[in-house]
This record gives structure tokens, sequence and C-alpha cells, in this order.
């Protein structure tokens, strides 16, 4: 015997970019189901590992907005000032938080604790969140009003019926490909050693982002006095340098990155990543949606993924937070007329992050010949021209375009309120699924 489920919205994903979904909803009367491959309670998912986020300001609103920010404040470390620069070459530029009127440009949380903060919030859900994990979800088929989906976990069948699919499981989607959506992917052919350490001057809430003859080098400050290292290298020198013994590896770190921080002491355990840009040729499908890292993955070289991921979020809670408002008992979150708001609203803030950021590794990564001089100028220009670099400071906030409530540190629930609840929400979870069966027969 099948169990079955009737909710307004499938996440599949349970990551960093589906939970804080799952965890965005529960302001609007709407009933999530959210599958999830792992077992949370574990929380050694991909996203949840030693990254670190460094979180735009506008991030930060919507954490906060989201009731995450009491939490994670004590463990989020402010960044000051940014200084960028090319090793061992002229020219550099520096954006400084209180030139731009902030006390902070943006805040570093560590991967991990954010998704502990999020899973402990999820856990005090109500009736009207329920999660599949670890479940996989084994087929799903779109009709004109809604969602079918199969869902297994622990050798147990359930069927599962939404008004709206999002896909949340990231760069790799199986949900995007079941749904035929294909993708352009970029190879940097390069991959990313990721370490957490401390240096012998502190860093003060000091981040630096260096251009190196290898590729960038991100140095930022993290919590308790200790720094997190993402060095973009080539795949063959990147092996390599994950060979080399803690000592040698310390030596060449300080020779890329410089003096400025003194000595790299005790540093933690290395990571390796490969990096490319993946893009889905279509944001949506029928009764479906694509958000965080299946809809786009990028570069980490400006720190801009889960910033792009955060405000998806932010606009598609808001899409089904005006539709419920404007419509009431009437409202379909999962059609076409909703989907196609969504596409508008987002392809433009993705394809203008998705190519600053391609932009920046390929004039920052060349060799060729004379172009290291021209960075050094360019990069002196930059610091020389206050527009320029107030109009870099409101993307690397996120403060920049048209902004979702909540990231403007607006409260959806005032929006929700407004709202009258479906009739499926009144109902209680064991009679959600009859009745609406019944509504649609």
């Amino acid at each position: 015997m099948r169990d079955r489920v009737e909710c307004d919205v499938l996440i599949v994903g349970g990551g960093l970019v589906g939970s804080v979904l799952a965890l965005a909803l529960r302001s609007i009367p709407v009933r999530v189901v959210l599958v999830e491959a792992r077992d949370p309670g574990q929380l050694e998912q991909p996203s949840f590992d030693g990254r670190v986020t460094a979180l735009a300001n506008g991030s930060q609103r919507i954490l906060a907005q989201l009731g995450l920010w009491p939490a994670l404040q004590a463990s989020a470390q402010p960044i000051r000032s940014i200084h960028i620069g090319q090793r061992g070459r002229f020219g550099a530029a520096r954006i400084e938080a209180r030139e731009e009127g902030v006390t902070a440009l943006g805040f570093t949380v560590e991967n991990r604790v954010l998704g502990e903060v999020l899973w402990r919030r999820l856990g005090e859900a109500g009736p009207e969140f329920q999660c599949l994990a670890p479940a996989t979800l084994t087929r799903f088929d779109a009709q004109a009003d809604s969602v079918t989906a199969e869902v297994e976990a622990a050798g147990r069948r359930t069927d599962v019926r939404a008004r709206l699919l999002i896909a949340a499981d990231g760069a790799r989607s199986s949900v995007r490909q079941a749904l035929g959506i294909a993708t352009h992917e970029d190879d940097y052919e390069q991959q990313a050693i990721i370490l957490n350490c401390t240096t012998q001057v502190p860093s003060e809430g000091r981040a630096f982002e260096r251009f190196t003859r290898e590729g960038p080098l991100a140095v930022l400050p993290l919590a308790q006095g200790r720094v997190a290292v993402i060095w973009t290298l080539p795949s063959q020198v990147a092996d390599r340098f994950m060979a080399l013994a803690d000592e040698e590896f310390r030596a060449a770190l300080e020779r890329a990155f410089g003096g400025r921080l003194g000595r790299f002491e005790r540093i933690g355990q290395r990571a390796l990543h490969r990096l490319a840009r993946t893009q889905s040729n279509a944001l949506t499908a029928p009764r479906a949606l694509l958000i965080g890292n299946a809809a786009m993955s990028l570069h980490p070289v400006a720190g801009q993924g889960l910033n792009l991921a955060l405000r998806d979020i932010a606009t598609i809670a808001e899409l089904i937070a005006d539709e419920i408002a404007a419509a009431g008992e009437t409202a379909d979150i999962g059609s076409e007329a909703v989907l196609e708001r969504y596409r508008a609203w987002r392809r433009a803030d993705q394809r203008k992050v998705a190519g600053f950021t391609h932009g920046l590794v390929r004039a920052f990564g060349s060799r060729l010949p004379g172009v290291a001089p021209l960075r050094g100028l360019g990069l002196v220009a930059f610091d020389l021209m206050p527009g320029a670099k107030a109009l870099l400071a409101r993307h690397t906030m996120g403060t920049a375009g048209r902004l979702p409530r909540l990231a403007r540190g607006l409260d959806l629930k005032k929006v929700a309120a407004k709202a009258t609840p479906t009739k499926g929400a009144r109902k209680s979870t064991a009679k959600k699924g009859a009745a609406k069966a019944a509504r649609t027969k």
C-alpha cells in the first residue's frame, strides 16, 4: 500500500537552497513537501561541507526576515573592506564599507553552521511542512492543474500531488534532466582548493581577491580570528598542490598571496572542487521551475552563487504570496502566468551576474603578453572612480537592480496575511488529498 500526500509545493533538494526556500514558504498559507537524498540529521550534503559563503547585505536581509539571523550572527564575520589586486604586479582597488555608508559590505558564514541553523528551524515547522529524507524522486508527470510524483524512501513509495514542482537539486539536477531542459557548460579546466586557517596578522574584517598567474586567490575573514582560503588553479596544478605536504603547501600559499597577513598558520583540511559555469536553457517548464545551481552555477571568483540563489528564493516566495493575496481560494501558484513572472524577473539578474563572473575569470586568467599591465591600469582607474566603485559595491552587497521584498528587509507575512487561505490549506493534512482529488474529478 502506498502513502499519498497532497501539497502545494514539492521541493526536490534539501541543501542550502531547498531548505531556505522551504523555510521562506512557511509564512505563506501553502503546504510544502521537501525531498532530500541524504539524511538531514547528518548534515553531510555537499552544501553543508567546510565551505564558506560570503553573504551580500541583501542576502543577510533575507535570512533576517526568515528569522535565521539571530542564530547566525555570532558565527558571522562582517566584511569591512575588499582589496583587489594582482600578485607581483602594480595596481589595486579597494572597496571600504565606511565609504559606502554601511557597517559591512557583507558577512561570511560557514555553510556547516548555516545548514545546522536551517534544519533546526525546519524541525520546528508545523504540519504544513513535511520532509521526506533520505528519499529519491523516481518519476513525475505534469498535468494541466498539478504535478504528480513518486518518491521512494526506505523501500516505501509515496505518491505526491503538488501545484508546483521546484528543482533545487544542484548543478547536475536530475529534475532538470527529466524536464528535458538542456544546459550550456563552460568548463574552466580549473579546480578550487578550499581550506580554513589562521594568519599571523589578523584579517580584522578585510577580504582579499588576489589574481595570481595561476588563478584567483580569495582570502575571506571568518569569526574567531580565522580566514577562509579559496585558491583557484588549473586542474593539473591543483592536483599537484593537493598532494604537497602541509609545510610545502603553506609555503606555496604564502608565495602566491604575499605578506599582507604574515604567515599562514594552523592550516585545516584541504578540499578540492571542480569549477565550471552551467547555465540552463530555460528556467521553467509546465508546473515546474529551477532555482539555485539547478538554474545556474557560477565560478566562485566573486562569491555570488548562493546570493543569486537567495534572490531566486525571495522572488518565487513573493510571487506565490502575491498570487494567493490576489486570487484567494482560486489561486494557482503553478500557473503559466506565475512562471512567466518568475522568468521575466530572474533571467536578467542571472545573466548579469553570470556575465560579470565569467568576464572576471577570462580577464584575470589571461596569460597573453601585455595583458597584466593593462589589468593593473584598469584596477588603478577603477580605484580612482568613486562612481564605478559605488556601482560595484551595490552589486557586491546585493542591493542593485529590482529586489524582492525579503531582500529589501520587508516581511512576506504582511502580504500573506491579506490572503484567504485556499480551501485545501484550511483542511487537515489527512483530508487535503481526498478533498482536492474530489474537486478535480
